[in-house]
């Protein structure tokens, strides 16, 4: 394929540079992540000890997290997610090899299911939790 804007660029090596790339991108994104995490808990740390030094009042962490988010809810999310890419990949793949390879988007699909099975059931603990606690003691 003969490009006359891109003419002097191997396609080949951009094919290969691309993924290469991409994953040295993601592990230096995680690397930087976990240093600056590491860098905000030490100055928090020595604030704190700078403070008991000095006879101050320890100050209250900066970071309030929100309410915690049950885990029914990730699983139902992730879920609904394979489950969708299941479904799609089984309706793909089934319709370029003619039924044939459809078969391995049931794997995504079925995790998918089992997710959703998991989430159903980690949500009626969870309210059944919630119910013992709201209940009045006896």
């Amino acid at each position: 394929m003969d490009n006359p804007i891109f003419g002097f660029v191997d396609t080949e090596a951009i094919a290969l540079a691309i993924p290469i790339l991409a994953v040295v991108g993601g592990v230096l994104i995680a690397i930087t992540a976990i240093v600056m995490g590491s860098r905000r808990r030490e100055l928090a740390h020595r604030e704190r000890i700078i403070a008991m030094e000095k006879g101050l009042p320890v100050p209250n962490d900066v970071e309030v997290a929100g309410p915690e988010r049950p885990k029914y809810s990730n699983r139902r999310a992730n879920g609904l997610v394979l489950t969708g890419i299941g479904l799609a990949l089984t309706i793909a793949l089934s319709r370029e090899s003619g039924g044939e390879d459809g078969l391995w988007g049931l794997i995504p699909m079925f995790i998918g299911i089992g997710l959703l099975i998991a989430a159903f059931i980690d949500k009626r603990e969870y309210d059944a939790e919630r119910g013992r606690e709201r209940s009045p003691m006896q």
